[in-house]
């Protein structure tokens, strides 16, 4: 049985592991983008959203609001939508 407080080292452990491993997703999208492809914003939301991230997560990733990325993913879906018709 673990206690109260080895539930909170544990939840603040992977509080940090994941704001950390969202730092490096974003540093490896603006690696990719300075590279001679560059990869445009519409794009990096739909990889972040192919693997599942959440909106908020995504927006803080990305430096942007999360009512833009919800703008963003809205259009993704449209074009999804209008390629299965």
């Amino acid at each position: 049985m673990s206690t109260k407080k080895e539930e909170n080292i544990e939840k603040s452990t992977l509080l940090e592991l994941n704001k950390r491993l969202g730092v490096v997703i974003s540093l490896l999208l603006r690696m990719v983008q300075k590279d001679e492809r560059s990869i445009s914003l519409k794009e990096q939301v739909r990889i972040l959203d192919d693997l599942g991230m959440r909106p908020r997560d995504i927006a803080e990733i990305l430096g942007r609001s999360q009512p833009h990325i919800n703008k963003e993913l809205v259009g993704l879906r449209k074009e999804k939508n209008k390629k299965s018709k």
